[in-house]
């Protein structure tokens, strides 16, 4: 439930955020933000912990292993190996949900039960979870294994990367952050007190995500009893609801990234913005560039630009390909590979369109309208 973990997140802020001003050592910073990432999950569920734990210690490993590779064929085909690897639990949830839940739930209970039975016991009391935040892991640490690969990051310390893959704020819903977004060489670290200007802009994002989410939001709830009731309904109220819906949507998921984004900037990390309303762009390029863009950015570097995108004879390959690897981190089904291939093929045309004529510079409002409809 993102809400109860937001509502735990910023409980808990109220006693992490003194204490990590206190400490005077950036290492003790990091293992303090890593613990309270760590213990949030374990208020999920200790088999989600544990499950993470894995995971990261994975990527430890990979890390570690490509840093010493440095480049060359050898280090491409590890790579190679290493981001299959990382995808292979995501892509069996996502096509055999059913069987990975299960197996998820009770394979990591009993990895409890064996550690202890006082944390068995905590875990059995749970309920059966899904394995949430699954999919923006494997991005951040595909994209850490890349960057890595590229020479851009070093060898990391394990504690390093625990930090990168436990930070608090975007354990479960995103955004899709860069490792260079929470340390990297020559970044200012933190400050040793607070900014003024980090707690003003980290508690105004607070305020608006809580805004989006429950006074903007909250109105619009029933919008989502068009997907139960959708045969009973005329075209013109189901278009309606559908409208509103794609309203809640936004708000809800625009909300807790700026939730995240200002519990990020009261620590000092200046996260990257992840929406920047797209509902009001006039066309689908700047549509793209501002929604999800943790998401888009990701795969413009890691998709579109390894695949030729900046050539004119491979961009539209390279469009396609982006497209389609959005549309399927979702969810793999019929109707996310036919959201892929539609605004692939929007895509495309738009640039196709402006290399013959440029776009209007003062468009007129049906103009606009018929854009953002589209």
């Amino acid at each position: 439930n993102t809400f109860d973990y937001f509502a735990w997140l910023l409980a808990i802020c109220i006693v992490v955020v003194p204490v990590y001003y206190l400490l005077p050592w950036d290492g003790a910073r990091r293992a303090l933000l890593t613990a309270t990432g760590l213990y949030l999950v374990f208020l999920i569920a200790p088999r989600l912990a544990l499950f993470y734990l894995v995971f990261w210690s994975v990527v430890v490993v990979l890390q570690s292993t490509l840093a010493r590779l440095g480049e060359g064929r050898r280090a491409n085909v590890a790579l190679t190996v290493s981001i299959l690897g990382l995808l292979s639990p995501m892509l069996i949830w996502k096509l055999f949900a059913e069987d990975f839940i299960v197996w998820f739930n009770v394979r990591f209970n009993e990895i409890a039960w064996d550690i202890s039975s006082y944390l068995g016991a905590v875990d059995a009391v749970r309920d059966i979870i899904l394995p949430i935040g699954l999919s923006f892991a494997v991005f951040r640490a595909i994209d850490l294994l890349v960057q890595t690969n590229l020479g851009a990051i070093g060898a990391l310390s394990p504690g390093r990367i625990y930090f990168y893959g436990f930070f608090p704020p975007v354990q479960i819903i995103g955004p899709v952050i860069e490792y260079s977004e929470l340390d990297a060489p020559g970044r200012t670290p933190p400050p040793r007190v607070p900014s003024i200007d980090d707690l003003g802009a980290g508690f105004a994002m607070i305020v608006t995500g809580l805004v989006k989410v429950f006074v903007l939001a909250y109105p619009l709830e029933r919008s989502t009893d068009l997907f139960a009731f959708y045969e009973t309904n005329s075209v013109p109220a189901l278009w309606g609801e559908l409208f509103l819906f794609s309203w809640l949507f936004y708000l809800i998921f625009a909300g807790y990234s700026d939730l995240s984004i200002g519990v990020s900037r009261v620590f000092g990390f200046r996260l990257k913005p992840n929406f920047d309303l797209p509902y009001f762009r006039t066309n689908i390029q700047d549509y793209w560039n501002n929604w999800h863009m943790s998401l888009t950015r990701f795969a413009q570097r890691n998709v579109f630009t390894p695949l030729g995108g900046m050539r004119a004879k491979r961009q539209y390959l390279a469009i396609a390909a982006t497209m389609m690897v959005i549309a399927l981190w979702h969810d793999i089904t019929v109707p996310l590979v036919i959201f892929g291939l539609y605004h692939s093929s929007v895509l495309i045309g738009a640039r196709v369109l402006n290399r013959r004529r440029p776009a209007a510079t003062n468009p007129s409002v049906a103009l606009r309208v018929g854009k953002n409809l589209l």
